[in-house]
Parts: C-alpha cells; structure tokens; sequence
C-alpha cells in the first residue's frame, strides 16, 4: 500500500488538493525567510482543517499534520477549535471537547 503523504489515505483522498498542499509546501521550503510571523499562511491552516475533520485525532500522530501544527499561531489554533466545534453533520460530526484538548496538547507539544 502507498499511502499519500498529505492526506494519509490510500488511495488520495483529494489528489489535486494534496498536490497544491505540497506545492505550497515546497515553496514554503525554499522560502524561509518568506514565513509569515503570525502564524501559518491560510493554505496550511486548510490542509490541517481537511485532515483533522476527514481523519480525527489519529491524523495528529502525522509528521505533515504535526509541522503544520507547529506553524498556527495561537489565535489560528483558537480559531480551528471553534471551526471543528461548530461542524454541520452533513459535512462531519463536531469535535467534542476530548478531541479538542487532543488537539491543543498536540500544538502544546509543537511549542514546546
């Protein structure tokens, strides 16, 4: 099995939005002295969202998720708690709050 790099999945959950997150990945790479100081460009902010809400807790165990959660500022972490709280269950089931302390020990762990 080949399991993608940024979704997780096999096959490719959404192979055109994987390739832009690693795009914009790469020239992130490249670019570090572009980084924003406020936190994490929005495209990242959105791949962690997709994965988080497609996924749960387990994507935390990531290396992708857990780099692209050291980049969130903690206004951005406040506001993707509120997002995974606030889901329809047409879309996905809303985080109750275990997931979501989950996940700020996650970010707590990439902060140091």
């Amino acid at each position: 099995m080949t399991f993608c790099p940024t979704c997780g999945l096999d096959p490719c959950g959404n192979p055109q939005f994987c390739a832009l997150c690693r795009a914009a990945d790469a020239r992130k790479a490249r670019n570090p002295s572009d980084w924003r100081r406020d936190g994490a460009p929005q495209p990242t902010v959105e791949a962690l969202m997709w994965g988080l809400r497609s996924r749960g807790t387990k994507v935390l165990e990531e290396a992708a998720t857990k780099r692209r959660l050291s980049e969130l500022s903690e206004q951005q972490l406040h506001q993707i708690c509120g997002r995974l709280q606030r889901l329809k269950p047409h879309i996905a089931p809303a985080w109750p709050a275990e997931q979501i302390v989950t996940l700020v020990d996650a970010w707590n762990g990439c902060h140091g």
